[in-house]
């Protein structure tokens, strides 16, 4: 198993685009020929564009390996009250028991308000 330090990072690489299945192919892509060694993402939604905006944050002073994102929606939840948080937790957790090798995910919420969690994994 690896230690913290193999996580810490600072090198990024952002993408934009209209949907999550359209910039995994552009992410997809890009880490497998500049091989790299991805970390985490970051999104968010540019509402002036109506575009996502995806940065993933990696090490190139490590072997690569190759990742995929998945989206999963989750949802309307009320986040405003505690027990929502909780509501958020559970379909959170339910939605990554059904993908192998998560690195790290993400949150989205979509104009309508539903949730959609983004999950990078290793693809091995």
């Amino acid at each position: 198993m690896s230690t913290v330090a193999h996580q810490v990072h600072d090198s990024f690489k952002s993408f934009i685009g209209s949907s999550i299945e359209s910039i995994a192919a552009d992410v997809s892509s890009f880490v497998n020929s500049s091989g790299v060694a991805p970390k985490s993402i970051g999104i968010v939604h540019v509402n002036s564009a109506d575009q996502l905006l995806l940065s993933l944050g990696y090490r190139d002073d490590e072997p690569g390996y190759p990742v995929t994102l998945s989206a999963v929606t989750l949802g309307h939840i009320d986040t405003v009250h505690a027990s929502g948080l909780d509501a958020l937790d559970a379909v959170l957790g339910s939605a990554a028991g059904t993908i192998d090798g998560i690195i790290c995910h993400e949150l989205v919420v979509t104009n309508s308000g539903d949730f959609v969690a983004v999950f990078m994994a290793h693809k091995g």
